[in-house]
């Protein structure tokens, strides 16, 4: 048991849900807890989280959980590792162990978190650790050196190098450097934006463009931007006292970010500019300003609300700026054009992201990735934290540089990193399918539910329902109901829905004269009917409920 082994249980082919495992000596050492977003072919599923399976059948090796900063892909899955484990520390710098500790007070859970200081080094089992100081766009975000028996291992999670930063704290390359003379075993960095060439601009760069389309905006003006990005906020309350804009927050995620914030010291502002959605239809449009996420701090989540009608306290103007200040989510560009469509037709104002000069990535370009390189030369590289082109992308930058291919290792979720003898190499894999997580209904969503909600989101549901007295006669309806159905679009639609109607009258003649009355086989002669008659026509297949009330009498009840 004397070995080293590194092993990812999400962040690997995915943004978000990160979760890594160091074990040596028989202890484990987990560090971050991150959820992340479904795509659109899990309909009904809100988030992922990180498999707790080989955790829990191991809890009473775990010493410690450590924290590297409060986005949703870095600590969205505490609570949910919590419900299942027993973690004897879990450790955070300031602002991420407030912001943390509201999230737990939030739901019932009195779990202390430890907060650490920076280039301070704690001993956890075999595992002498330190939180390095790193740029990102939320407060306090740090880097990790764990050093083990086998050798020292830097772990960067999300960071870019910032040498303007809005809070004026800048990454530790000093400390890094000391690192990579001392001799680092293995760099663990982050991929998710090996793709962009250069250096990824400062969070201030943003500051001009935003100021500009205030300037610009003859009403009101709706910022989209990530929770928990504290950097921007600053930015953005900054340019609402500059310009005399009330600023009015909205989303859970937004305003408990803001609020841990302002504690904490890392949001500074004059009161006088706050204001409430209570307050918006008695301040001139030309001086709000409405700072704006989703659930969980999801942005696209809020602008696709927005888009189509769902949030009523928003009425959207045609006077209204909209300023998506965010990343569009991988594989979410067909969505963006679709929401962007019905903004447009709504005549509103959108300015979008990078494009439009008011968003910037948080995340390391491929200079940074070669500067970290540089500083840390490590013996062995895994690129994390991204998806799997990204990985690859990265891993080959790494060789680029100078890295043997053989000490480069772009794992997979589940896969094992063994390191003996200061020698690594592959060593098996364990469970880490993600888990899918309902919000609302507060389950887990299983692999079949997933399945029947694929069929239900693209072919939609129909729900039948009629009332038949004691001699199997109609009494009232057929009804029918149909839902998230594309073929509710179709002219044709209204005109079915009164073949089907015929067709069902007729079945329900026939079952009133059989003598033996089966009300199953009429619910199956109903759904059969309704089904193929869709299907011939409208080239659909949805999901078919039929619903079949028999009235009560004195007389023998139906058979069925």
């Amino acid at each position: 048991m004397s070995q080293l082994s590194i092993i990812p249980l999400g962040g690997q082919s995915e943004i978000g849900q990160v979760l890594w495992v160091f074990s040596y000596g028989g202890e484990l050492l987990l560090v971050d807890a991150g959820a992340t977003y479904p795509g659109e072919d899990l309909p009904g599923v809100d988030l992922l989280l990180p498999n707790t399976s080989f955790l829990e059948s191991n809890q009473e090796r775990i010493v410690a959980l450590l924290l590297t900063n409060g986005h949703e892909e870095h600590s969205g899955a505490i609570t949910h590792l919590l419900k299942h484990l027993k973690i004897p520390r879990v450790m955070a710098p300031s602002f991420l162990s407030a912001l943390v500790s509201q999230k737990l007070l939030n739901q019932n859970n009195d779990t202390i978190i430890d907060t650490i200081k920076t280039r301070h080094p704690y001993q956890l089992g075999p595992f002498l650790v330190e939180w390095i100081p790193v740029n990102d766009a939320i407060a306090d975000a740090c880097a990790l050196s764990i050093n083990t028996p086998e050798g020292n291992i830097i772990y960067t999670s999300s960071f870019k190098l910032d040498q303007t930063p809005v809070d004026g704290r800048l990454l530790d390359a000093g400390y890094l450097a000391c690192a990579g003379d001392t001799g680092v075993l293995l760099l663990i960095s982050n991929s998710a934006g090996v793709e962009n060439p250069g250096y990824t601009p400062s969070e201030k760069s943003i500051a001009h463009n935003l100021q500009t389309e205030f300037n610009n905006a003859s009403g009101r003006v709706i910022i989209i931007l990530p929770g928990t990005n504290t950097h921007r906020l600053q930015l953005i309350f900054d340019l609402a006292s500059t310009l005399e804009r009330k600023v009015i927050l909205h989303g859970e995620a937004l305003i408990q970010t803001a609020l841990v914030a302002v504690i904490s010291g890392h949001l500074a502002y004059d009161r006088k500019i706050e204001a409430t959605m209570s307050d918006l239809e008695k301040l001139p449009d030309q001086k709000v300003l409405i700072l704006a996420t989703g659930q969980e701090g999801d942005p696209m989540d809020f602008l696709n609300q927005l888009a189509n009608g769902k949030l009523p306290e928003f009425s959207l103007k045609s006077t209204d700026t909209v300023i998506y200040s965010a990343d569009i989510d991988l594989g979410g560009s067909r969505r963006m054009a679709m929401i962007l469509d019905k903004l447009l037709a709504a005549g509103v104002k959108i300015v979008q992201g990078t494009r439009g000069g008011v968003h910037t990535s948080r995340y390391a370009s491929q200079e940074e990735l070669k500067f970290m390189l540089s500083l840390v030369r490590p013996k062995y590289f895994v690129p994390c934290l991204g998806e799997g082109r990204h990985i690859m992308h990265h891993a080959q930058l790494a060789i680029g540089w100078g890295m043997p291919a053989n000490c480069v290792f772009p794992l997979r979720n589940g896969e094992i990193l063994e390191v003996e003898g200061h020698q690594a190499k592959l060593a098996g894999n364990i469970d880490s399918k993600a888990v899918l997580y309902n919000r609302y209904q507060g389950e887990i969503v299983a692999t079949f539910s997933v399945k029947e909600r694929r069929v239900l989101s693209s072919d939609g549901s129909l729900t039948i329902a009629c009332t038949l007295d004691d001699k199997g006669q109609l009494v009232a309806g057929p009804v029918i109901e149909a839902g998230a159905s594309g073929f509710l679009k179709s002219n044709d639609w209204a005109l079915i829905q009164e073949e089907i109607k015929v067709g069902i009258t007729d079945l329900i003649d026939d079952f009133s004269r059989n003598a033996h009355k089966n009300i199953d086989g009429l619910r199956s002669a109903i759904r059969e009917h309704s089904s193929k008659l869709i299907r011939s026509r409208l080239q659909s297949k949805p999901v078919v409920h039929v619903v079949v009330q028999t009235l009560a009498s004195s007389s023998p009840k139906l058979s069925s």
